[in-house]
């Protein structure tokens, strides 16, 4: 179950730049954690990720390692900063703490990108939609499919606050046509949820034409979440029917972004892309 000390991507991205800095200095864990009165044991928790790290504490440390005032040291006080904030105290004990991440990383997000062949990407779908994926996904534990829609329908509001991330998703065409529950209804409201979300200024919505296909080979279903200035975090994501899983090595989720942006390529221009969701929408 989710705890105050449940490990976060912010806890984690802290940690791995402190031992950086620590072993660039050539210092113990016994040295560093002495230098601000804790034991190495707690220093080794906080470098995991496993313990979040108070500010003031982390200032201190980032002084013993002297790291000059710029856009990392801006960037992990920021971080550092972060609280669970609504997502623990609403979905608390019903929803995975890496679930839980997820939604504040979306909520802190500057810019959100999404990539799914056979799915429309989570932010956009209907309740109808996202009940019948999740019936299936949580067939062996049925008392708890209310909760995960109901979190799906809230992280949702992120598209709709007065400053909205930019979000840029990209489909596989086939996702427009795939039916999900057997019941053709469910997609058609679907189709003309995504013609009506994509009007909306700050949605670049790209479809990657079946002539195109060739590309899906390239990367899985993912998002790529980046945070808004002065946190400069940007994680991979990739929601498996085994749970939640992070990229966060930064060479790994720059290969990511790399990818996305080719497929991107590959796509549909919004317009065109709007031109086919709008066409199909139209025949409904």
């Amino acid at each position: 179950m989710p705890t105050a000390y449940a490990p976060t991507v912010r806890q984690r991205r802290i940690g791995s730049a402190l031992r950086k800095a620590r072993l660039h200095r050539n210092l113990t864990l016994a040295t560093a954690s002495g230098h601000c009165g804790r034991s190495a044991g707690w220093l080794s928790v906080v470098e995991n990720g496993l313990h979040p790290i108070a500010p003031e504490e982390l200032a201190n440390l980032l002084d013993y390692y002297e790291v000059p005032a710029g856009p990392l040291r801006d960037s992990l006080l920021h971080l550092a900063t972060h609280t669970p904030g609504r997502w623990n105290r609403v979905f608390e004990h019903r929803i995975s703490a890496a679930a839980l991440d997820l939604a504040s990383l979306e909520e802190d997000a500057a810019e959100i990108c999404d990539f799914e062949c056979n799915l429309v990407p989570g932010l956009l779908q209907t309740p109808a939609y996202t009940q019948e994926l999740v019936v299936i996904g949580a067939a062996k534990h049925p008392h708890n499919i209310k909760s995960l829609v109901d979190f799906r329908k809230s992280r949702q509001q992120v598209l709709f606050r007065p400053d909205p991330p930019s979000y840029k998703p990209l489909i596989a065409e086939a996702v427009l046509y795939n039916l999900i529950g057997g019941d053709p209804a469910i997609l058609r409201a679907q189709i003309r949820r995504l013609s009506q979300v994509s009007q909306l200024n700050h949605v670049d919505l790209r479809v990657l034409p079946r002539s195109a296909s060739a590309y899906l080979q390239l990367i899985t279903p993912c998002h790529l979440i980046s945070l808004r200035p002065p946190g400069r975090l940007t994680v991979s994501i990739a929601e498996l029917s085994s749970g939640i899983v992070f990229v966060e090595d930064e060479d790994e989720v720059a290969a990511h972004q790399e990818i996305f942006e080719l497929m991107r390529s590959a796509a549909l221009s919004r317009t065109a892309s709007l031109e086919l969701i709008d066409g199909i929408a139209s025949q409904s």
